[in-house]
């Protein structure tokens, strides 16, 4: 369906009906930009990210506690 013919349906369709294709339009439109900002490339935080050599070493009482 061409851009124009599409306008001339929705044009045609009574205000509430108008209403709802709007709202789906928008969501559409929303869902598209998330499924944009989710794509991810393999390396993109490499350099970035820095795990030290005592990551899995337990965490001191004082940590747990609160304490300084």
């Amino acid at each position: 369906m061409q851009g124009q013919q599409l306008l001339h349906e929705i044009e045609i369709l009574p205000p509430d009906l108008q209403k709802q294709v709007t709202d789906f339009v928008v969501f559409l439109r929303k869902q598209q930009i998330r499924q944009l900002r989710k794509k991810r490339t393999v390396g993109e935080y490499k350099g970035k990210i820095i795990i030290h050599d005592d990551f899995n070493e337990p965490l001191p009482d004082d940590f747990w506690l609160g304490e300084k």
